[in-house]
């Protein structure tokens, strides 16, 4: 369970710091060379929808998901100017996001899809990993500990 909850909390910060990242001005240039380094290549159109561009997703499918990560970027937005939170509070209510709107498209993809996008998520998993390892000379759950 414990691993479980690690796995989704990182993926979850790793989401909201893309997200934050694509805001900046200094990163914008970013997606002109390939993205933030996280191997995502987007065909001309699918910008803004990441592992599910992959998919093979209907156009229906497609408007439903950008406006459901429209929403995400707003409720962040409106959440980052929330000064009345605590670090510990925005983090919280950002993985609630993050997971509400992750079951919103989820809902979306039919049974197929949803395993393709696993299969996604795990070698996302391993790349973060691999990434931190390279950085940091050990795992996330070994800093955890």
């Amino acid at each position: 369970m414990r691993k479980i909850l690690m796995t989704a909390t990182i993926l979850t910060l790793a989401g909201a710091f893309i997200l934050m990242a694509a805001d900046n001005p200094a990163v914008k240039g970013a997606g002109e060379k390939g993205g933030l380094g996280l191997g995502i290549k987007r065909a001309p159109g699918e910008m803004g929808l990441g592992h599910y561009s992959r998919l093979n997703l209907t156009e229906e499918q497609k408007a439903k998901i950008k406006e459901i990560q429209k929403s995400r970027r707003e409720q962040l937005s409106a959440l980052k100017q929330d000064t009345t939170l605590t670090a510990e509070q925005r983090r919280e209510k950002a993985r609630a996001i993050f997971e509400s709107t992750q079951k919103q498209i989820d809902e979306i993809l039919t049974p197929e899809q949803r395993q393709q996008l696993e299969q996604l998520r795990a070698e996302m998993k391993e790349k973060m990993k691999s990434a931190w390892k390279k950085k940091h000379g050990e795992k996330p759950s070994e800093v955890a500990k």
